[in-house]
């Protein structure tokens, strides 16, 4: 008969248990989506980083994804102004495809949460001649991720 009545007493103290902890998580969870402290964008360094990588491939749509919806363009084919997203998308594809990149790397970087920017070499193909220009990339935090604001090859 104490075999019997003090199974369901574990139980419920089992339960509790296992409810008190996924409140606690819960709890976390909520709280941590409050904490300003907190950052939920990607660190500067890495969005400068996968911004060097889709350049040095010439792959446009990976560097779409970090473009602002008012971009200034400065490039060496005479391309001048602001953009929208799209716009620059197809500016810049066409930008690759002509000035063909065989090599591209930041040289320095100011990771400054205020006004981060990079610049860096640009090693491309025209034409059947190697060339080489800068490069100059600004960022902005819009929201909670980093958009380019500016970029300049020329």
């Amino acid at each position: 008969m104490n075999k019997v009545s003090s199974t369901p007493i574990i139980l419920i103290l089992v339960l509790n248990i296992f409810l008190g902890r996924l409140a606690s998580a819960q709890e976390k969870n909520f709280l941590n989506k409050f904490d300003s402290s907190k950052n939920n964008a990607a660190p500067v360094q890495m969005v400068f980083s996968r911004i060097e990588s889709a350049i040095s491939q010439g792959d446009v749509a990976i560097l779409s994804s970090y473009i602002g919806s008012q971009t200034y363009l400065s490039l060496s084919n005479g391309t001048r102004g602001y953009y929208s997203s799209n716009q620059a998308y197809y500016l810049l594809e066409d930008f690759f495809r002509i000035y063909s990149v065989s090599s591209f790397r930041f040289e320095n970087l100011n990771t400054n949460e205020n006004v981060p920017y990079a610049t860096g070499i640009y090693n491309y193909e025209f034409k059947g001649k190697r060339n080489e220009t800068q490069a100059y990339i600004s960022l902005k935090k819009i929201g909670r991720s980093w958009k380019i604001t500016q970029i300049t090859i020329n």
